[in-house]
């Protein structure tokens, strides 16, 4: 097994179909209630709008030379503003919990909660030459998410919970394995019994796309995260058929009273028995 596999913007780029190239085929839903399907484009529109101002406030700040926490500051916050307002005009008797927000705690009474992350890989952001952030955006309803969407403008793609099944892994050789740049142990003892290999980037929902869209094999987060770190990128790739779960192979529940996610796993299916054996000799 080696590691340090770099998965750099050029190879992503090239990797990932952009939103005019399509997308795979879409999963048929069986819903029939047309407000459902109105929170799964809701979703998309709302992450792929906050990422539009965020690419325009980035390009904006870069010219002006600001301060790179003045960058992580405005984005997180113009984002944030977006979203909420957008939420409350169109669906005004919901509630919001935001990572830039205070805590409502209606939200534990409410039949439909909003998580989003205005501006996940908020460290990335202000390097204009960066691809490792995203907007997440889900809605949750008995603790269980039923509508998400993951927005990546560096990659020019917004992924919806029904947007469509995971993507071929093409004839790359060995498992790739990916996980942050501060906990990879985890991620690199399942690279080993694969046999395969271990890269690292930033933002939960970039990592959990790249699984979506076929670049990588397996997303292991070794150590906790917020609800809207993981909400929406795992219920995308839920919906696309992968096997996700957190560190220990449960469930993950979300809008609780304290919104904390133990880690999370997200694999192809070939993939999911030699990773979950693993983690469980390990966590």
């Amino acid at each position: 097994m080696s590691s340090g596999v770099a998965i750099g913007a050029t190879l992503v780029r090239k990797a990932i179909p952009r939103s005019d190239q399509g997308y795979p085929p879409a999963i048929t839903s069986h819903e029939s209630d047309s407000t459902v399907q109105d929170d799964h484009r809701l979703a998309a529109d709302l992450a792929e709008k906050a990422g539009t101002a965020l690419s325009v406030f980035r390009a904006d700040a870069a010219e002006r030379r600001l301060d790179a926490w003045d960058v992580r500051d405005g984005g997180d916050q113009l984002a944030h503003t977006l979203l909420v307002d957008e939420l409350a005009q169109h669906r005004p008797s919901d509630i919001v919990m935001s990572e830039e927000g205070s805590d409502d705690p209606r939200r534990l009474e409410a039949d439909r909660t909003w998580i989003i992350d205005p501006l996940d890989g908020t460290h990335d952001f202000p390097f204009p030459d960066s691809i490792e952030w995203a907007v997440h955006v889900a809605l949750v309803q008995d603790q269980l998410p039923t509508a998400a969407a993951v927005a990546v403008p560096g990659l020019d793609q917004v992924f919806a919970t029904d947007s469509g099944r995971f993507a071929d892994r093409g004839d790359r050789n060995e498992p790739l394995v990916i996980s942050g740049r501060s906990n990879g142990f985890l991620g690199a003892e399942v690279a080993e019994a694969l046999g395969g290999q271990l890269t690292a980037c930033g933002s939960s929902g970039v990592k959990a796309m790249l699984v979506v869209s076929g670049i990588v094999d397996v997303y292991v987060h070794g150590s906790g995260l917020w609800e809207w770190d993981v909400c929406a990128p795992a219920a995308v790739a839920a919906a696309s058929g992968l096997v996700v779960s957190d560190l220990s192979g449960n469930e993950i529940r979300y809008n609780k009273s304290e919104p904390v996610v133990r880690g999370l796993v997200i694999s192809r299916p070939e993939y999911a028995d030699v990773t979950r054996q693993t983690l469980d000799g390990l966590v």
